[in-house]
C-alpha cells in the first residue's frame, strides 16, 4: 500500500503449499512453483536440502525474479539453525516466546529464546515484544550481536479494548483510526510491525508505511489466525495450537459479545500441550466439540476425552441428545451434527492445531484460501461430495 513491491514467505500452509510465497499479497502461481521444483530439484538431491530449505531457496529464487523490495521471511523453526538465517536482513521482529517445540529448541523460554535470538546481525536492528522477564536476555544478546534493540512495551501504547477502531502512540506519532484485527494478539503483532516500518522509514530515508496505515491494514488477509471465515452463523478459524496462544485465542473467543452459544471445535496433535490454564475460557463455552483429523499425530478420540476431562467437562456419547461436550468421529460428522444445530447468532470458534484448521476448511468445501478472503454466509458455503 506504500508503493513497495513486497514478498512474503510464511508456514506453514493450510490447503496447497503455494500459499507460502505470495508476491504483494498474492500467492505466487501454482503452475509456476512446479516449474521451478522440476527445475531445482536437482540440486535440491545433489545437496541433500531438507523439505524447508528447499522451499526457502524456491521463495528467494521467485521474490528475486519478480524484483520485489521487501522479502519479509518468517522463521520456520527457531532462528539459530533455521534456513532463513542464511538471509542477510534490514530489520528481526521477535514477537513472543513460549513452549512449543521443546525436543529441539529446549525446554524453557530461556532455552527458546536463545534459539531464536540466534537470528541477530551486526548493525541490523531487533523489534521485539518479548514478556519483560526475557528482556535482559534478549538486551545482552544483542550487546553481544552489535544489534540495536528496541522493545514494543517502552516505545508504543495502545488500548485492548475490543473496539472496532482503536490507535497507536509512539514515541513521536500518533497513528490512529485502526481496524480491529479480532484479538489482542493480533492488535499487539500489528504494533509491532507499525513500530518497525517507522523506525525504519526513519533510518533508511523512505516512507515504508502508507498515507492511510487503518485503510491498508483493513485489506489484511491472515489466514487461519482469528479468521472470520463465514457469517450467520460465524465461524472463526485460529491456528494456535501452543500455550500461550491458545489461551490468548480462547480468552478472546470466550470475552467477545456473542448473541447466541459459543461452540469450541477442538481437536489437537498428541505432541502439543493442553494445559489447565485453559479451564476457565473452556468453561465459558456452551458447547466444546472435540474432532480427530487425519493424521497420525493427531489425537485420537480417547485422547480427546481425556483432554475434555483434565477440563472439568464430562465428554457424551457421540449420539447423546443435548450433551454439552462430546467428540466427534471426525470433522464430516462434526458439520454434519452442526449443520443441524446451529443457530444464525452462534459462534464457532475452530482452533487446537494448524491441522484442524486445514482439515475443517477443506471439509466445508473451501479448496482455495482465497475464497476466504471475505467471509460467506454459512447457507452460501460451498458444498463437498460426501467422502
Amino acid at each position: 500500500e506504500a508503493g513497495h513491491l513486497v514478498a512474503t514467505y510464511t508456514s506453514p500452509h493450510l490447503l496447497q503449499v503455494h500459499e507460502r510465497i505470495q508476491i504483494d499479497d498474492r500467492p505466487v502461481e501454482p503452475g509456476e512453483l512446479r516449474r521451478r521444483v522440476r527445475e531445482i530439484r536437482p540440486l535440491t538431491e545433489k545437496h541433500e536440502a531438507s523439505w524447508f530449505e528447499t522451499l526457502t531457496a524456491l521463495a528467494v529464487w521467485m521474490a528475486r525474479d519478480a524484483g520485489v523490495d521487501y522479502f519479509c521471511c518468517e522463521t520456520g523453526l527457531g532462528g539459530r539453525l533455521d534456513a532463513s538465517n542464511a538471509l542477510p536482513a534490514i530489520a528481526t521482529l521477535l514477537t513472543t516466546i513460549d513452549l512449543d517445540h521443546q525436543r529441539i529448541l529446549g525446554e524453557t523460554r530461556e532455552e527458546i529464546a536463545s534459539e531464536k535470538l540466534g537470528l541477530l546481525k551486526r548493525g541490523v536492528p531487533l523489534f521485539c515484544g518479548v514478556d519483560e522477564d526475557l528482556r535482559t536476555q534478549v538486551f545482552r544478546a544483542a550487546v553481544r550481536a552489535g544489534s540495536p534493540v528496541h522493545y514494543l512495551d517502552e516505545l508504543a501504547e495502545w488500548e485492548d479494548t475490543g473496539t472496532e477502531r482503536w490507535q497507536l502512540k509512539l514515541t513521536d506519532r500518533v497513528v490512529g483510526n485502526l481496524p480491529d484485527p479480532g484479538s489482542a494478539v493480533m492488535r499487539r503483532n500489528i504494533a509491532l510491525a507499525l513500530l518497525t516500518l517507522t523506525r525504519l522509514g526513519e533510518i533508511r530515508g523512505e516512507s515504508m508505511l502508507p498515507e492511510d496505515p487503518g485503510a491498508a491494514l483493513g485489506n489484511l488477509f491472515l489466514p487461519g489466525r482469528y479468521q472470520t471465515v463465514l457469517r450467520s452463523p460465524d465461524w472463526i478459524f485460529d491456528t494456535a495450537h501452543n500455550r500461550q496462544a491458545l489461551a490468548a485465542t480462547l480468552r478472546t473467543f470466550a470475552e467477545a459479545p456473542c448473541a447466541g452459544r459459543r461452540i469450541l471445535v477442538f481437536g489437537a496433535m498428541y505432541d502439543k500441550e493442553a494445559p489447565s490454564e485453559l479451564v476457565e475460557s473452556v468453561q465459558a463455552c456452551d458447547r466444546v466439540l472435540g474432532v480427530p483429523v487425519s493424521l497420525p499425530r493427531s489425537r485420537t478420540r480417547d485422547e480427546l476425552k481425556e483432554v475434555f476431562a483434565g477440563w472439568g467437562l464430562e465428554p457424551a456419547d457421540w449420539s447423546a441428545a443435548g450433551a454439552r461436550c462430546r467428540v466427534a468421529p471426525g470433522p464430516t460428522e462434526l458439520i454434519d451434527w452442526l449443520e443441524n444445530e446451529l443457530l444464525p447468532d452462534d459462534r464457532v470458534l475452530v482452533t487446537g492445531s494448524c491441522f484442524t484448521v486445514a482439515e475443517m476448511l477443506y471439509r466445508l468445501g473451501i479448496d482455495d484460501l482465497e475464497m476466504t478472503r471475505r467471509p460467506a454466509r454459512w447457507s452460501d458455503r460451498p458444498s463437498r461430495p460426501k467422502e
